[in-house]
């Protein structure tokens, strides 16, 4: 059948551009580095290597969450929906009013519990309607880092609030902006719903009578919201942590009968399941009960698993005055995968391992005379067993060196995701690829795109090189580069392996990694619920789908499904017109016929495609 002509505008649609993966690597225990006045926001630092649950792991594999754990929740059913399965994890979103009020989904080692981000609106009233509970912090208004807010005190013992000339901190600016540190945080009574500490006291479902409970929170359009999990102290006495030893006069908690919440809240429903892994290497693969798996030679990784483990809590022991957890640290839902564009192929090279967890937690929290700073690393446990992490990663600024110092190297770079998903992942010589800056990086002069088919090497002052695992350096085509954003083409000759790619401009250079591979298919989509970009075409009684992607790279058949139905592909190839689009053409079943709404998805050179949806007509 006839090639139709597809419209430049599919390629240069910055509009769909997702959060991009990739990034410095974690950080989450150990001494905080630098001066230790400005300590960098984990949930800043690091969010390029969080997997889709918000979770990833230091060098030991301590699996964790700094923030909103969205799988998690969706687990227990806390007021939140999927909207789709990728390759590369969950896609969730909030659920839309009425809400019900969240359940218990963690514990402080304090022994007060966490919440979802959902409770009722007046806290002495489980009549009051049930709303988002807001956070009290937000942005400081300042033009530069001389003096601390009031709450962070209690962390810097022997700091005045106003500080000396070598306490001040980096200056505000795109490398350094506003939120890159704690410290760029203020706490004002009344703004919100919680305390300093992140927490109130009030009426829960599982606590009529009241309790002290801290809360997960998050923004009204559901990003999570400083300081995300537990504030910078404990509200309780920390009496909990890591239990040496158990009791023998301990019982084993086995749900009947039902007593208190501080046992019946711990999940062990998928405690015999076996952790999941996506690794970065070929998320296209699917979950593993062992990881990683498809490691390229000369790649090195951390906590390579050969034996399945169990998820989820093990074991709960209790007596009068103390909850003792057994727990591997790992969760049931799928975990994974991880991406750093400046680590080897722009894979994260940690992975999660067993932490043969054995916690404790006082049944009987009381307020603490004395607060304890909920200094760095874990700050209790998930109810799935899964470390709850803080606010920090490990890094602050240094005067002396004028930039971070510590936990992960967050610096100046750009991720690398296929233009036709927006999934990060392995790319394939001839692919079009969508960067996206990181930490302040610049990556041209001005704004400027391609009117035509053939693709320029220069753009708005920004160039951008690829160097294979060959050695050889080639200058990539752009098809669109702005300070933000480059749409650029794989050298079509580019080995197979790791590659380097340097984006230049203004006379600044940035440096990050791709893995090329003979085959990852990737398909277009056109908006944010995955739509596919193409077209439903009719020929007599036939109905044909004309879907556009990329990566598919060697391969030079295709098969697929249409909403479930096996579907003959009559042309996978080149588009013709420009280059590194392909086009897929799809005889769709009659059986379908009125089907509407259709999931599609093709295998191309034995990998998938991500999933998208056509209306059938």
């Amino acid at each position: 059948m006839k090639q139709p002509t597809i419209f430049l505008l599919l390629l240069t649609a910055t509009h769909l551009i997702a959060q991009p993966p990739g990034g410095p690597p974690p950080g989450g225990g150990g001494m905080q580095g630098g001066d230790g006045i400005w300590r960098r926001n984990a949930y800043y630092g690091e969010i390029q290597t969080l997997d889709t649950c918000f979770g990833h792991q230091p060098g030991n594999g301590d699996y964790h969450y700094h923030a909103n754990p969205v799988c998690l929740r969706a687990q227990l059913d806390d007021n939140i929906e999927l909207v789709r399965t990728k390759r590369t994890g969950s896609a969730f979103k909030e659920k839309a009013a009425p809400w019900k009020h969240s359940p218990i989904i963690g514990w402080a080692f304090d022994g007060y519990p966490v919440y979802g981000p959902y409770g009722y609106s007046d806290a002495n009233s489980a009549s009051s309607a049930i709303k988002r509970i807001r956070s009290g912090y937000r942005l400081r208004q300042i033009a530069e880092r001389t003096s601390i807010p009031a709450w962070s005190l209690a962390n810097h013992p022997g700091v005045s609030q106003t500080l000396t000339t070598a306490q001040y901190g980096a200056p505000i600016n795109a490398e350094f902006p506003l939120g890159r540190y704690v410290e760029d945080f203020e706490h004002v009574v009344g703004l919100g719903d919680l305390d300093q500490y992140n927490g109130r006291f009030g009426l829960t479902p599982e606590y009529p009578n009241g309790t002290y409970a801290y809360f997960v929170t998050i923004a009204e359009d559901g990003t999570a919201a400083f300081p995300y999990l537990v504030g910078g102290e404990f509200y309780g006495t920390t009496s909990g942590g890591r239990a040496a030893s158990v009791p023998s006069t301990a019982t084993p908690f086995t749900g009947t009968p039902a007593t208190t919440p501080s046992l019946t809240s711990w999940a062990t429903k998928n405690s015999k399941q076996e952790v999941l892994v996506v690794n970065s290497f070929n998320p296209a693969a699917g979950a593993k009960t062992t990881w990683p798996i498809d490691i390229p030679s000369g790649v090195s990784i951390a906590n390579a698993v050969t034996t399945p483990i169990l998820a989820d809590t093990q074991q709960i022991r209790y007596t009068d005055s103390t909850v003792y957890i057994n727990a591997s640290g790992l969760a049931s839902h799928v975990i994974g995968p991880w991406f750093d564009p400046l680590m080897n192929g722009g894979n994260f090279s940690n992975y999660p391992k067993n932490q043969n967890y054995q916690l404790m937690f006082p049944r009987t929290p009381a307020p603490a005379t004395t607060k304890t700073a909920a200094g760095l690393g874990a700050l209790g446990l998930w109810v799935n067993g899964v470390a709850v992490f803080n606010f920090l990663d490990g890094s602050s600024y240094s005067v002396a060196r004028g930039t971070d110092v510590g936990g992960g190297a967050v610096a100046t770079t750009f991720s690398n995701v296929s233009s036709a998903s927006y999934e990060p992942g392995p790319l394939t010589a001839g692919s079009l690829v969508t960067a996206t800056s990181l930490f302040g990086a610049v990556l041209a002069t001005g704004t400027e795109a391609t009117s035509t088919a053939v693709w320029p090497t220069t753009l708005a002052g920004a160039t951008v090189t690829v160097k294979d695992s060959a050695g050889t350096s080639r200058l990539a085509e752009l098809l669109y580069a702005s300070p933000g954003q480059i749409n650029y083409r794989v050298p079509a000759e580019s080995a197979i392996g790791y590659a380097t790619v340097v984006v230049a401009a203004g006379g600044k250079s940035y440096t990050s990694n791709i893995n090329i591979a003979a085959v990852y298919p990737n398909l277009f989509i056109a908006n944010a619920e995955e739509a596919a970009a193409g077209q439903v075409l009719r020929s007599g009684l036939d109905t044909y789908l004309v879907l556009y992607g990329s990566g598919r790279g060697s391969a030079t058949t295709a098969t697929a499904t249409v909403g479930g139905v096996a579907a003959m592909v009559e042309y996978a190839g080149p588009q013709g017109t420009f280059a590194g689009l392909d086009q897929y053409n799809i005889l769709v079943p009659r059986s379908l016929a009125g089907r509407g709404k259709s999931e599609v998805v093709l295998t191309v050179g034995g990998r998938i495609t991500n999933t998208v949806n056509v209306i059938i007509p």
